[in-house]
């Protein structure tokens, strides 16, 4: 058994095809790229598996994929369900490697000689169907630490025999990670205290310091307090809220202009409104960012998988605003009237573009339609 050939065997003609449309490359670069990613990430989890606490951490991942929904990768990356598993993948990889993640990213894309945004979505679109083939090794019993060793431990010269001449991950470090986020000094890095100038020791200045402060404090002008003005409270979105307005207050025969607070009662649904209408200003903006960025057929083939993140966004705007009261669906059917416009002048400047219609129209199109059903 040889984990690298398992998950290699499930990428076919059909599986890469979709994965590169989705990741903006050919087949045979898709095919290329992934001979050397997929080893990458075995030998990545290998190193996590390596302790205790990333072996723990790597089971804990493994026992949460759903296998059976796993099992079905052309469907999975041809339909409407590629940007969950590319969701899926982005969280697993951010909470097995942290920070290190963008160390992978770039050593692979220096490798690959891709640009590394479109490197970071093809580990995202992986790293679920190498975790899956690796779950699938323990037949129906939940994975753990020693388990995900032992199994490492026996796939060591597979992985380190599969990854390309000249894709090197021995500097690779997740420790950090098994460690829950702790950093260690560099290697051969040795602090030591130098005496200041003038022969006077280096802590003698950090002892001084809180004298200094002490001295500066009771030197400073101190403000003069405000009299009459009301702490506004924060300004809730559910419920009455709160909000400030100044006015000028009588005291003891003084007038003093001051802060006081009046509340208001917003009407049923009016607070769920403005949330879906903060969520659909988001989308709008999103939609406007990645659309402005397509200049060509290869920037329109990277920006599909943006494009697909936000299926699930309006997703749920969708179930939101049909949550909504009548006038609620009103108000947001108002907000996509007036900021369609503009958003619709940046697709058709896009879609003009040679070749671009035919990569983004099946993406693009469905989604302004159910944008602009929304409160109707």
């Amino acid at each position: 058994m040889n984990l690298v050939d398992l998950v290699t065997s499930q990428l076919t003609g059909d599986v890469l095809g979709k994965l590169g449309g989705l990741v903006g490359t050919n087949e045979s670069q898709t095919r290329a790229a992934t001979s050397a990613a997929v080893p990458a990430l075995l030998s990545v989890f290998s190193k996590l598996a390596s302790t205790n606490s990333g072996a723990n951490q790597l089971a804990s991942s493994l026992g949460g994929l759903d296998l059976k929904m796993l099992g079905n990768l052309a469907g999975l990356l041809g339909g409407g369900q590629a940007s969950g598993l590319g969701s899926l993948g982005g969280s697993l990889l951010s909470s097995l490697l942290g920070n290190n993640l963008g160390g992978l990213v770039g050593t692979l894309a220096s490798f690959l000689g891709m640009q590394p945004g479109i490197s970071k979505t093809l580990l995202t679109y992986l790293a679920p169907i190498v975790m899956g083939v690796i779950a699938n090794q323990f037949k129906g019993v939940k994975p753990d630490a020693s388990g995900l060793q032992r199994l490492f431990s026996e796939q060591q010269d597979n992985i380190k025999a599969a990854l390309p001449r000249g894709l090197s991950l021995a500097d690779f470090d997740v420790s950090s990670v098994a460690r829950g986020g702790e950093t260690s000094p560099a290697r051969g890095v040795h602090r030591h205290e130098e005496p200041a100038a003038g022969g006077f020791p280096a802590w003698l200045p950090l002892l001084l310091l809180p004298l200094l402060g002490l001295v500066g404090w009771m030197l400073w002008p101190k403000p003069q307090p405000k009299r009459e003005v009301v702490v506004a409270e924060s300004v809730r979105r559910e419920g009455p809220v709160v909000v400030d307005r100044t006015a000028v207050i009588e005291r003891e025969g003084k007038k003093v202009e001051g802060v006081v607070q009046e509340t208001i009662e917003l009407a049923p649904g009016v607070a769920e409104a403005v949330k879906v209408g903060e969520s659909l200003t988001g989308l709008f903006g999103n939609l406007t960012k990645v659309l402005g960025g397509v200049k060509d057929e290869e920037t329109a083939k990277a920006a599909i998988p943006q494009l697909n993140d936000f299926a699930p966004i309006l997703e749920s705007l969708q179930k939101s605003t049909g949550a909504l009261p009548p006038d609620g669906r009103s108000t947001i059917a108002k907000m996509v009237g007036e900021k369609m416009g503009g958003l619709q002048k940046i697709i058709d400047a896009v879609m003009a573009i040679p070749g671009v219609k035919d990569l983004l129209g099946p993406v693009v199109t469905p989604m302004i339609e159910t944008i602009s059903k929304l409160g109707l």
